[in-house]
């Protein structure tokens, strides 16, 4: 028994929880390590990434430098697994950064915490359906097809999505294993290809200097590098759906950030080199988003690219599914613990899926884009816009709780948690996502591709949601102390 920075009192494990703790809610499931990564996983969508993102970080960010900034945000984020893993253990709760921010913060910063982060979720759900639409339009109309406007093949998207995440999400993990599979050997083909040949002009070692990796705009190069990270917080949300979660989810979360942190750091690498090292930053600025098709047909042959040109767009889908279960595991905590109507906190009596949260995000999803299109913003501007500041309130997430697993140990210090797992891992990386936070406001207008008038109402409007939750908080703990003490999934 402790008291939350709100006064209250809370009851907390002494012990990691049993394996078999699951939610009185009734969702269930038994999935592995394997299943959890490859589900998380999905979500980084690496052949989106490939494709979309690493060639705007060499033309907008730290140019050349791309590679090693990969790997730092790795170390960072490694840092963070590791208070991160330990408050898994000590907070066997559903609700991942929910329920440790809770833990340590207090439930006023946990619940303002959670509408921020499930507004960042679909910021990002929203920003990549205008993605899917634009990419899908491209394949179909340089295919021969139909002409139609980019929402339409959104739509199609979006009910195949619906779908599939109203049951189980073994189902789902099965899906976005097979389909992640596939991407992750077209992309690795690739920087096989690239690094025996040697691309344009050899393969070089400046991406891993230091002076290339302090180049240019490191702010952005960090904001976009950890987008593509974005997501692995998915190991903890599937707590109550996976067997043996205590020694589960901080395993796979560990090999989930190690897995993405060098993928890209290798697959930057070859782009580098088949773009040329000497004019990547160059061509980056001129092919962009194409320069992955033309270093490709040149280097691997056309056939690749039209076999990587269709796994993208499955690519999409398996980032949009990933987007959606994580949505939706966020709304059910919050239905569970009454914030929200318990009506969405109920189970599927067959599938043992939260299908009725699921159900309420897809139209979530559904009326949000149809606003979006019906004032006038295009594919281009919804994409980067919600992405942006999707990127940007999840390092906000990520830095409140390594705060608070550094406070919930302190305040727990009969836990058999070390200083390095408790203080010292959780504290560099809270220092270090800090410094990143503050470069991503100082960045911001260029990140969301907008005005800085644009980007000061986009920040604006994250800490009304944050504070909106904080006060909400503070009323329930008036006028409903039940629900308010259920906060968290405490």
């Amino acid at each position: 028994m402790y008291t939350d920075s709100s006064g209250s009192h809370v009851a907390q494990s002494a012990s990691p929880a049993m394996p078999s703790e699951k939610s009185a809610a009734g969702i269930t499931g038994h999935l592995g390590t394997l299943d959890l990564i490859l589900t998380t996983l999905a979500f980084a969508g690496p052949l989106a990434g490939t494709t979309g993102y690493i060639t705007v970080m060499v033309a907008f960010g730290n140019g050349i430098g791309t590679p090693l900034t990969f790997l730092a945000v790795m170390v960072v984020l490694l840092m963070f697994s590791v208070g991160y893993g330990a408050m898994t253990r000590y907070v066997p709760k559903a609700g991942a950064f929910y329920a440790y921010i809770t833990a340590g913060l207090g439930r006023p910063a946990g619940l303002g915490s959670s509408f921020l982060i499930l507004a960042s979720y679909y910021s990002i759900g929203v920003g990549f359906y205008a993605f899917a639409g634009l990419t899908t339009r491209h394949f179909v109309v340089s295919h021969g097809g139909p002409d139609l406007p980019w929402w339409f093949f959104s739509l199609a998207f979006w009910a195949a999505v619906a779908t599939l995440a109203y049951f189980h999400v073994a189902i789902s993990a099965k899906v976005l294993g097979v389909l992640l599979i596939a991407e992750v050997l077209v992309v690795l083909v690739f920087d096989a290809v690239i690094m025996i040949t040697g691309g344009e002009e050899g393969v070089s070692m400046r991406p891993f200097s230091i002076d290339e990796f302090s180049s240019g705009s490191i702010g952005i190069a960090f904001i976009f590098a950890i987008a593509l990270f974005s997501g692995f917080e998915g190991t903890a949300i599937y707590r109550e759906e996976t067997r043996n979660p205590d020694r589960t989810i901080p395993r796979a979360t560990m090999l989930v950030v190690l897995f993405i942190g060098l993928f890209y750091a290798l697959t930057s690498w070859a782009m580098i080199t088949a773009l040329g090292t000497s004019q990547a930053v160059t061509r980056s600025n001129e092919e962009g988003a194409a320069a992955f098709d033309i270093v490709a047909t040149k280097f691997v042959g056309s056939a690749f690219v039209d076999i990587t040109s269709l796994l993208l767009l499955t690519s999409i889908f398996a980032a949009h599914l990933a987007i959606q279960n994580v949505s939706t595991r966020y709304m059910y905590s919050l239905a569970v613990d009454g914030i929200l109507p318990r009506y969405l906190g109920q189970a599927h009596p067959r599938h043992k899926s939260p299908a009725r949260a699921s159900v309420t995000v897809s139209a979530v999803f559904l009326v949000l884009t149809a606003v979006l299109v019906a004032a006038g913003l295009t594919d281009i501007e919804i994409y980067t816009w919600f992405a942006g500041v999707a990127s940007f309130t999840i390092i906000c997430a990520m830095t409140i709780t390594s705060l608070s697993a550094v406070v919930y140990f302190r305040k727990n210090n009969h836990t058999s948690v070390s200083t390095w797992q408790g203080t010292i891992a959780p504290l560099i990386a809270f220092g270090s996502l800090l410094v990143m936070m503050y470069l991503g406001i100082e960045n911001f207008p260029t990140l969301i591709g907008g005005s800085k008038i644009l980007a000061n109402i986009m920040l604006a409007v994250s800490v009304a949601i944050f504070a909106f939750g904080v006060v909400l908080a503070i009323i329930l703990r008036r006028t409903k102390p039940d629900v308010y003490m259920r906060i968290g999934r405490q």
